[in-house]
């Protein structure tokens, strides 16, 4: 079951959703710069480099960190390409005008995709199934900050996906 609550996603110990792109800079790290990434890259310095190493080697797919000193176990979970061509709709409002129409952007200037998410939820879904990741896992609204999606657009995939399962999505 889909539950919302409105709380900071950090403050649970248990296992903590990461929305992530898949943009690996030249120095083997992922771009990790604004939301909960940010906030977890801040937390848990090198794990931007981890995922860089992950996404290099197996793609831009849900990956498991594992457990951190503190006790959280974390999960990515894309929502952003690695890169996308700048069609005029596909790039963030703030980084718009950065990029000329047909230049290949970054994934962390890209918008969100419901095509990832979806992506994302089935991926996430395999690792309940086959218990490397037991519920209740408590994420963000996926795509819907810096990624600029609208919740009502992703809420239906995730309980579609993943209903079945105690998901706790934590919202400010």
């Amino acid at each position: 079951m889909i539950i919302e609550k409105r709380m900071n996603l950090w403050d649970n110990y248990g296992k903590i959703v990461i929305t992530t792109n898949g943009f690996v800079k030249s120095n083997g790290c992922c771009v990790m710069g604004r939301g909960c990434a940010k906030e977890a890259v801040t937390r848990y310095p090198g794990i931007d480099k981890r995922l860089g190493e992950l996404i290099k080697t197996y793609g831009n797919h849900v990956h498991i960190l594992g457990r951190q000193d503190d006790g959280r176990f974390l999960i990515t979970f894309p929502v952003k390409p690695d890169v996308v061509i700048n069609d005029g709709t596909n790039v963030v409002a703030h980084m718009r005008n950065k990029f000329k129409i047909g230049a290949t952007v970054p994934g962390w200037a890209a918008k969100a995709t419901l095509e990832i998410i979806t992506n994302s939820c089935w991926e996430l879904r395999i690792l309940i199934m086959n218990g490397f990741a037991e519920p209740p896992i408590h994420m963000p609204r996926p795509g819907c900050g810096a990624g600029e999606l609208k919740w009502n657009q992703v809420k239906p995939i995730i309980e579609n996906i993943l209903g079945q399962y105690e998901i706790v999505v934590c919202h400010k």
